[in-house]
């Protein structure tokens, strides 16, 4: 089950979004640190402005059990450009979809809830992105909505503090295992150490689901690496190992991420994560 949300009131949340709209202005709310002025309407390197689009939404059975049924939100606009991405390009266009006004979805997601879904999930693109949007839907909600960060985790600290008490869990996307492959494949510099700080921190504010997608051609540069920070650093932690891998995006390039994982590939991940001793999810 998700983590119960402290109480926090409407006004703290607000002074909340008025600080994350504020950042806005040089914004630094991922570890690019662009500085760009959003709220101007100059577009950062994510291509986002102030702006908060809605690509998709749909109910999910399809996540890990804990979190069933999951209403999914994906959110325009990322900061990583992962050439494997499986909701590329629809997930890169800041203005895809429809405008999120946060009262209307703040009543959107109240009643999806009173439907039966226990979760709310956020995710793109990088939600992290529209930290002032999400902090306005949880502001206009009468009472606290389930809200979890399907995230890159590539967020500043600063992000994180800001979703105390607001988000409920990170769903982490741990992607890759060296900072090699994270420059190459999505266009990131610094990966390791700033994913590594950032789940750490995470973990200590909120539930923290670890997830990871096996890649063809990544077990020993991606995937053991991953499995050995985890079991280092948080052996606890619930992990998802990911072995439904389809060629997306600009995949079909890649001598390696081109093809389907084999069944040898599977097997092999499979067991160096039961060797870790990991606590698995399901």
């Amino acid at each position: 089950m998700p983590r119960t949300l402290s109480l926090l009131s409407p006004s703290e949340i607000e002074l909340r979004r008025e600080r994350a709209t504020d950042m806005l202005r040089n914004c630094n709310l991922c570890e690019r640190r662009c500085g760009i002025n959003r709220l101007e309407g100059h577009r950062a390197p994510c291509g986002l402005n102030h702006e908060s689009h809605c690509f998709k939404r749909h109910i999910s059975f399809a996540e890990e059990i804990d979190l069933l049924p999951s209403y999914m939100v994906y959110f325009g606009g990322c900061n990583f450009r992962c050439r494997f991405c499986v909701q590329a390009p629809d997930c890169f266009n800041p203005k895809g979809g429809t405008p999120l006004d946060p009262a209307a979805a703040a009543a959107d997601f109240q009643n999806i809830i009173s439907r039966g879904a226990k979760t709310i999930n956020l995710l793109g693109g990088e939600p992290s992105l529209h930290l002032h949007t999400i902090l306005a839907i949880a502001a206009n909600a009468t009472e606290p909505l389930p809200l979890l960060l399907n995230s890159n985790m590539y967020m500043t600290p600063e992000v994180i503090d800001l979703l105390d008490g607001v988000i409920s869990t990170y769903i982490a996307d741990f992607k890759f295992g060296n900072n090699a492959c994270a420059a190459s494949l999505a266009g990131i510099d610094r990966y390791t150490e700033v994913v590594g700080r950032n789940l750490l921190h995470a973990a200590t504010n909120a539930d923290l689901i670890v997830r990871h997608l096996l890649m063809p051609g990544h077990i020993d540069c991606c995937l053991r690496p991953v499995v050995s920070w985890m079991a280092a650093h948080l052996p606890d932690t619930p992990f998802t190992l990911m072995t439904g891998y389809v060629p997306g995006w600009k995949a079909q390039n890649d001598p390696q991420l081109s093809r389907l994982l084999t069944r040898i590939e599977v097997a092999e991940a499979e067991a160096i994560v039961a060797r870790s001793k990991l606590r698995t999810s399901a």
